[in-house]
């Protein structure tokens, strides 16, 4: 019943409590750990059981378990039980060789300590609960002191502490650590982040002369020491005026004695202690993978480890496996919270597709296999909103040739401006395949596999669309409303297995559009840079064929087809939105009610976040396109003509700056670059569209699911069903699911996502270990890099040129108030769902989004005024304040606070 650190690890564990087995860990892993052995929690029972106290310690933490009895009564009548009986030779012989090997064969003094099982644990450190005695020197004193050690776990202040925490009383059997003391110069305790906010970035160390009593019981003052974790830098120093420190008395006893005049306002620790230290502290925060509050002492410059435990007000991993999560590009197809079936419902088919990404390139399957981890986790789910796993990313891109350049389009399109840390940065690399012979073949034929793609896009991009046509006219006829769930699934896999599976196409383009878009920008840097900013996206407007667009064509026609019929105008204007369909249905425009049915049968999937299954589309309910007819009506958008001129002419004064600026060589290659990124950017906007046509029919399914499920009641309602997952709704049809109670389920995740709605996560973090404990993520307000001396409020990404005042509109969702007549749009996020709002207003401001975001693609296609990516948006505008934007520049000026009701001035080339 004596644990040493030849020991075995599961007698050990049960053995040695909290304490006691941290020491076995420490010797184990070579850290200079005291000499010590632990009395074992079975020598305490030995002796409860030979002096028969086990009824009467039993019917005591009854009476206080049932609170008959208060702690202090308890623990009077256990530590007089427990001090009564004189102590068996059996247990003295095993103290005694206890004792002897602890002291040495120089008989040291020795430490006396408690170690609870439950004790220094990562939620419970029961820290000043337990006895600790110093400077022991002798058996008979030892042999009092173990027994003083099984009294404290029976104090008034750990029964009262167990039960605050819940903890059991059964775990109450106690192990004594014997140690060798040390009479040190210094000690003190090390932490290995900041125990104030659990900041992991700095190491802390508080530190005096003398035994570390003086701290633990803070009788003390001590100096105080920030270090930073990563070069162990002196960050910060506190420096405590120390006249006194606890050392052994003439008697043995620890007592406070004075310290040296010239010591006491002077550092305890040189430069080497610090370096010590701070080595320590990489090494146990490595071992344990948690934040280590240590204690340590220094006897004539060695430095030694008398225990450690978990920091338990630690909030942050400082260990662990990294997660980079970023949310700057996806955020605009899968804004605010989305729900579980819409979040797996992407992920299967992130991962699907970047499967056939590989596939095409000649990815060998073994390597493919070797992905599937993060294959499969392309996006994560933080407080109910979609993240992508950029590590993940990363490591894709990582098996491509030309990687280091692939790495920087990559993060162009996704809209990624900040550094990687020295951490991450150092994993991100190639993958190893490519450095065998073998992989020098397969980069070869990778490389030519795009080459060949390069040249064939166009063909391969046409013949998906058509195919997709053939498909998708298939599904979206089916009514689903009429069908089982069952059935409904089984079309499902179906839609999967011929649409969602042949999605090549799409994603080589988007890979060339990465690339393309990629070189296109570092050519304009590098030739067109002292042109101003906005030439690059001034190229890229008003292309056309771009079928995302289309919708709000249509939409604007059907504006001035009203706009010319005053009794057409009348009904629509004087109607709300939401009964105007059945308005015309009873009226005598036949002929337009029939076009818009058309239009409802065309583009019906649309709606504002329209990535999400869980949104109304204009299938189930088409107020949003009279929301919109009638903001062009209000604000004279009529003439598609005359919408469409802008965005010609600065297409064609933009090439024409372009033709008066570069020569030769330079502009045969700018303009064959420029060909290139139009053609990869209309082509990704094109099969979005089809993919978002795939999305509508999912949700239409889904939607009909619910409805019969709920008919069964399976399910409490029929939406309810866009909480579970994807995999719950395959298991209810196909018997994998492992618990039956979805109303339970949806009514505890319906309560989380209604907390999830008030803790936003930021737009970029790190976690470490387990993703949704010990790291913060929720978001902090953006810093402004705003010069004092500026005319401006805000900045951005330029995106659309243009010079615009006017009144601010702020639209979050849907369900805000959506009439507007010609205000400035200021709105967190935008999808393409969002498009038909874009003729009604002056300009567009979002505060999330890239150069090719769609937001930034579709504004530069339409001509209108629009700057994106703009940090603290949201937090500084108001409704009703009148803003200049200067598109051109990416800056927002405040005209004026107090509401208006003007509208913009027109805006400027």
């Amino acid at each position: 019943m004596i644990v040493r650190p030849n020991s075995t690890d599961a007698f050990a564990r049960r053995e040695a409590g909290g304490k006691g087995y941290n020491l076995y860990l420490l010797s184990g892993q070579g850290v200079n750990v005291p000499r010590w052995v632990v009395l074992g929690r079975g020598v305490y029972q030995q002796f409860v059981d030979e002096t028969s106290l086990g009824p009467d310690l039993h019917g005591a933490l009854t009476a206080f378990v049932d609170g008959t009895a208060d702690a202090e009564s308890t623990a009077r009548r256990i530590r007089a039980s427990l001090l009564a009986p004189a102590v068996p030779t059996s247990i003295r012989d095993r103290i005694a060789q206890a004792y002897g090997e602890a002291a040495g064969d120089e008989a040291a003094l020795i430490a006396v300590r408690s170690s609870a099982a439950d004790e220094d644990s990562a939620a419970h450190s029961f820290a000043g609960q337990l006895s600790s005695y110093l400077f022991v020197d002798s058996l008979e004193e030892t042999l009092n002191r173990v027994r003083d050690c099984w009294v404290s776990n029976f104090s008034a202040r750990a029964l009262a502490y167990r039960r605050e925490n819940n903890l059991p009383m059964e775990a109450l059997a106690v192990a004594v650590i014997l140690q060798r003391m040390i009479d040190p110069d210094t000690s003190g305790v090390l932490f290995t982040c900041d125990p104030t906010d659990g900041n992991p970035e700095s190491v802390v160390v508080s530190a005096l002369y003398g035994v570390g009593e003086g701290l633990v019981s803070g009788a003390l003052e001590a100096d105080t020491y920030w270090l930073d974790r990563s070069s162990g830098s002196l960050t910060r120093q506190s420096i405590a005026c120390k006249p006194e420190a606890f050392r052994r008395g003439p008697s043995g006893e620890c007592r406070r004695m004075d310290v040296d005049a010239a010591l006491r306002d002077t550092p305890c620790l040189t430069a080497q202690d610090l370096a010590g230290l701070h080595a320590l502290a990489g090494t146990l925060s490595a071992f344990y993978g948690r934040p280590q509050d240590i204690e340590w002492a220094i006897a004539d410059g060695e430095l030694y480890v008398l225990q450690a435990r978990p920091v338990t007000t630690a909030t942050q991993n400082t260990g662990g496996y990294p997660n980079l999560w970023d949310n700057s590009n996806i955020v605009e197809s899968y804004g605010g919270t989305t729900l579980p079936l819409s979040f797996t419902f992407a992920l299967h088919n992130y991962k699907a597709v970047y499967v056939q990404f590989c596939e095409i390139l000649h990815v060998p399957a073994r390597v493919v296999r070797e992905m599937e981890n993060y294959l499969g986790n392309m996006l994560g789910c933080i407080n109910g909103r979609v993240y992508y796993n950029l590590y993940n990313w990363y490591k894709l891109v990582g098996v491509l040739p030309g990687f280091s350049h692939n790495r920087q389009f990559m993060e162009t399109m996704m809209g990624v401006g900040e550094e990687l840390s020295p951490e991450i940065a150092d994993r991100i690399k190639p993958h190893p395949s490519w450095q065998t012979p073998i992989g020098k073949l397969r980069r070869f034929v990778t490389g030519m596999s795009f080459l060949v793609h390069h040249f064939r896009i166009q063909s391969l991009v046409d013949r998906f669309l058509a195919d997709f046509r053939t498909a998708y006219e298939d599904f979206r006829h089916r009514d689903y409303t009429r069908m089982r769930s069952d059935a409904i699934l089984n079309a499902y896999i179906e839609m999967d297995r011929r649409m969602l599976n042949h999605w090549k196409a799409p994603i080589i383009n988007d890979f060339l559009c990465m690339v393309h878009f990629g070189l296109f920008k570092k050519f304009t840097d590098a030739w067109l840079g002292h042109l101003e900013g906005t030439i690059q996206n001034d190229l890229l407007a008003g292309g056309g064929e771009m079928e995302s667009a289309e919708p709000t064509r249509v939409l604007i026609q059907f504006a001035g087809r009203v706009a010319a019929d005053e009794s057409l105008r009348a009904l629509i204007e004087s109607t709300p939105p939401e009964d105007v369909l059945e308005a015309l249905n009873q009226s005598r425009h036949q002929g337009f009610y029939a076009d818009v049915r058309d239009y409802i049968d065309r583009f019906g999937f649309r709606c504002m976040s329209e990535m999400k299954l869980e949104e109304t589309d204009l299938f189930t309910d088409p107020t949003f396109l009279f929301v919109c007819l009638k903001n062009y009506l209000r604000a004279g958008t009529t003439d598609l003509d005359a919408y469409e001129q802008r965005r010609h002419s600065l297409r064609s004064e933009a090439e024409a700056r372009v033709r008066a600026t570069l020569k030769g060589v330079k502009r045969v290659v700018y303009l064959h670059w420029l060909r290139l990124a139009r053609k990869a950017i209309r082509n990704r906007e094109n099969t979005r569209f089809a993919r978002t046509r795939v999305y509508g029919i999912a949700r239409s399914m889904f939607q009909a699911m619910g409805l019969d499920l709920a008919a069964r009641s399976i399910l409490p309602a029929p939406r309810d069903i866009f909480f579970l997952t994807l995999d719950e709704v395959f298991g209810i049809h196909q018997g994998t699911l492992t618990a039956y109670d979805l109303k339970g389920l949806i009514a505890l995740r319906r309560k989380a996502y209604e907390a999830f709605e008030a803790e936003e996560p930021d737009k970029r973090f790190m976690t470490r270990g387990p993703v949704y404990w010990h790291n913060e993520f929720l978001r902090r307000e953006d810093a402004l890099d705003i010069p004092a001396d500026a005319d401006y409020a805000l900045r951005g990404t330029p995106c659309c040129p243009g010079v615009v005042e006017g009144i601010v509109k702020i639209v979050h969702s849907s369900s805000d108030n959506l009439e507007l007549n010609g205000e400035i749009l200021v709105t967190p996020r935008t999808d393409p769902g969002w498009v038909p709002l874009y003729p009604s207003v002056s300009g567009l401001l979002v505060e999330r989004g890239s150069l090719l975001s769609h937001s930034a693609i579709v504004a530069r296609e339409m001509g209108l005024p629009a700057i994106v990516s703009i940090p603290g948006l949201m937090a500084t505008l108001k409704n009703g304040q009148r803003i200049r934007m200067h598109a051109g520049e990416g800056t927002i000026a405040i005209l004026d606070e107090s509401p208006s009701g003007e509208p913009a001035r027109k805006a400027e080339a």
